[in-house]
């Protein structure tokens, strides 16, 4: 272990002048050459021949090996030094960085690298018990989080030293007469070794070896020379016997470093293995490593000697919770995606048969997904894992649902290729049969259709097929739409936003796709161009965010309504959406023959968004009451950065690309929409009148009224026109938004709620 004092004090120079010297020679090395150019060359073109001739060519050849075989060891020495001298110097500043930290906060580290807090200095407080005790137990927080901070920095130090030695053991070898031809190569290669050592112990890994393994996935998963090293020296089969042996071992109920050491394992085994897999890093597997792969994963891995073939698990369900974590590279998550899809639609029950067979051997928890609200767990089938893992794979989960496929045989190998892509339609099929059917733990009997967590992780591949974005990303970028994106934005509106939209979505315990609302919401929300495009007439041009999807929004904007979650996603949408829009006519006004009938036009189709989201958000409340004004508005509460991204991703770019905004313009109107989104779509049931759903609709089409009304205000300060025109303008404006919203609530056409049992 390497001490706080050792990192410190440790003196690198002669490490990275050992480095360097390796390096030096490794980079002027021409022995290889030379012997093969001026020695071999020149005696097998004289045409020497007989028994002399050939015992000489016997000991030429293998000289020349071992001067390559010397170049190899040479050069694999040179990067493990040069490998450790950089890992130390990192963790020397990580600990620096630490203790400078623990200084500016009042604490003092030891000599040792314990950290201490200094006692209260004022005499007053010393005589204060409330508040001695609060000063006390604030500084013991700092300082135990000073002292992680010190221990990793030791750690990672720790780490490279070990890494470093066994490296530098196994390039040099044992042999005293020959170099070695294959040496490990580098620190990386190294520690890779121990990782796969480690994972390769199964259910007898101790406590500490686990947490060993865990610290060097977490720290090495983003390297591809680790991360290819660890998988590349495993076969596929292997490593899913291993993993599953350890991820099902031991008391994890009475042993929780054992439990969240494996949890940590579960990720960083995913994010490596997205790492080691993205043909875009160097180096990454080769692709027979996925095919491999693919073959084990349709196979039953017997966990232990003497396991039961066919109850044990196949190797798709042990490969679950690792694909569960990480952005995989379209080229080996799609292939895995489609086998298991074809595999699970020849036989949807075939992942419960395992468990009904084995009575649940498994632990529960490195399956897919979490307890529900009875304390079942659920994930048997791998479809989940599969399309969460596209839920994080943008670009992989668009070409799943729009490439032609690729069919499979059972093993894995490609037989055909080529077709119609019907993935989207079997995975929202509504049939006994679904491929998202799924058994729980207690057991229970299953009646084929699609399990709760199944249908919502669809929603979060198609929410990143759809959107570009992963589905749990909250800060990141809405990429412009390709056609793939739109194409299968459009066939999710034509499924969930037809005449059968309340019955597949409305009641979450009834409704098959009800957990499917929450991603609808985002997707809707990501395409409010295309959303407020559709609902326009047809001569008004609103911006896109690419490509357009040919939408008919209208049910599903009134279904997704009744959900907290989906109204308060696309609500914060449209809010930033319609006052980006009115900023657009009224900023380029050079651009409008008629100022008014373009700010008009632009701002109807929100007005209707509004009235039809506002029509399923009072039938929740009022008629149904399953969701009460609390629910709405907390979730209307949590979506400031939501509108952010919109207008970033649509009005935002469209105004800066068209006329560049100087000054604190930008973010000053982007702070009011998110600021004024919660306030407008707010819901309100307290009001005093026999009508308290007219009421409340009516305080929803005032706040979107009102928002408007303040972007013209907004938006007139920064373009010189006068404000008795702007005063004139927004009534015309909120006439509208009036005009469409009372159209969209008074639709013929009513949302009809499921049957209710007697």
């Amino acid at each position: 272990m390497v001490t706080y004092t050792q990192l410190q004090t440790v003196d690198l120079t002669g490490l990275n002048a050992a480095a360097g010297d390796f390096e030096k020679m490794v980079r002027a090395w021409d022995l290889s050459t030379r012997i093969q150019n001026e020695v071999i060359g020149p005696v097998q073109q004289f045409g020497w021949t007989g028994p002399s001739s050939e015992s000489a060519a016997t000991a030429l050849t293998q000289a020349r090996d071992q001067i390559r075989a010397a170049f190899e060891e040479a050069s694999a020495i040179a990067r493990t030094l040069r490998d450790a001298h950089d890992e130390f110097v990192a963790a020397r500043k990580d600990l620096q960085v630490a203790v400078q930290h623990a200084t500016e906060q009042g604490l003092t580290v030891a000599a040792d690298g314990s950290v201490h807090w200094p006692p209260a200095t004022d005499p007053a407080d010393k005589h204060d018990p409330d508040y001695a005790r609060t000063q006390r137990e604030t500084a013991q927080v700092a300082a135990q989080a000073a002292a992680q901070e010190i221990g990793k920095a030791l750690d990672r130090a720790t780490e490279a030293d070990s890494a470093a030695a066994l490296a530098l053991a196994m390039d040099t070898g044992n042999d005293t007469t020959s170099f070695n031809s294959t040496p490990l190569g580098s620190v990386a290669d190294a520690e890779a070794k121990q990782a796969a050592q480690i994972l390769s112990l199964g259910s007898a890994a101790t406590d500490a070896q686990l947490t060993q393994l865990q610290a060097l996935l977490q720290h090495h998963s983003g390297d591809p020379r680790f991360a290819t090293a660890f998988y590349g020296g495993q076969d596929p089969g292997t490593f899913l016997a291993s993993y599953g042996a350890l991820a099902q071992s031991g008391d994890f109920a009475g042993s929780p470093v054992r439990a969240a050491a494996v949890r940590g394992i579960q990720e960083g085994l995913g994010l490596t293995l997205a790492t080691a897999t993205n043909s875009g890093g160097q180096p990454h597997l080769p692709p027979d490593w996925g095919e491999r792969l693919r073959r084990a994963g349709s196979r039953h891995i017997q966990l232990g000697p003497g396991a039961d073939y066919e109850s044990s698990p196949y190797g798709y369900q042990i490969l679950g919770n690792v694909l569960r974590y990480g952005n995989y590279d379209a080229a080996f998550l799609k292939p895995i995606a489609e086998h298991v899809t074809q595999l699970t639609q020849e036989n949807p029950a075939r992942w419960d048969a395992v468990a009904m067979k084995g009575g649940a051997p498994f632990q529960d928890f490195w399956f897919t997904g979490t307890p529900d609200e009875k304390g079942n767990y659920h994930g048997f089938n791998p479809m989940g894992s599969v399309l969460n893992a596209l839920g994080h794979s943008p670009d992989a989960a668009t070409r799943f649902f729009t490439d032609p496929p690729t069919t499979y045989w059972p093993d894995g190998s490609v037989r055909s290729t080529g077709g119609t892509n019907t993935y989207f339609t079997l995975l929202t099929d509504t049939g006994p049969r679904s491929l998202l059917r799924d058994v729980y733990y207690p057991l229970a009997p299953n009646n084929g259709k699609a399990g709760p967590l199944q249908v919502e992780a669809l929603g979060h591949a198609l929410e990143a097929a759809a959107t570009g974005r992963a589905y749990d990303d909250e800060t990141g970028p809405l990429p412009p739409h390709s056609r793939a994106m739109a194409d299968v934005m459009q066939r999710t509106v034509q499924k969930f936003g037809g005449d059968e939209a309340s019955a597949l979505l409305y009641d979450k315990d009834k409704a098959l796709f009800g957990d499917l609302q929450g991603s609808l919401g985002k997707m809707a929300g990501a395409y409010m161009g295309d959303v407020q495009t559709a609902l326009a007439p047809p001569s008004t041009k609103l911006p896109i965010n690419g490509e357009i999807a040919k939408l008919d929004p209208q049910r599903l904007l009134v279904t997704l309504g009744h959900n907290p979650e989906a109204y308060a996603a696309v609500a914060a949408a449209q809010q930033a959406y319609t006052t980006g829009a009115i900023n657009d006519v009224l900023l380029h006004a050079s651009d409008h023959g008629d100022l008014t009938a373009a700010a008009v036009a632009s701002a109807q189709p929100g007005g209707t968004v509004a009235g039809l989201l506002s029509k399923g958000m009072v039938d929740e409340v009022f008629s149904t009451g399953k969701n009460n004004d609390e629910e709405f508005n907390a979730a209307v509460n949590t979506t400031r950065d939501w509108a952010g991204t919109i207008w970033d991703a649509t009005l935002g770019s469209v105004l800066e690309t068209r006329a560049p905004i100087v000054g604190p313009y930008a973010n000053d109107a982007v702070d009011k929409i998110m600021d004024g989104t919660a306030e407008s779509y707010q819901v309100n049931t307290d009001a005093q009148t026999t009508n308290k759903a007219q009421a409340a609709q009516n305080h929803a089409l005032a706040g979107a009224q009102g928002s408007v009304q303040d972007a013209i205000r907004d938006a007139a300060d920064r373009t010189g026109l006068e404000r008795k025109y702007l005063n004139d303008l927004a009534p015309a404006v909120e006439g509208q938004i009036g005009g469409a919203f009372a159209g969209a609530t008074g639709t013929a056409w009513q949302v009809t709620h499921p049957k209710k049992e007697d």
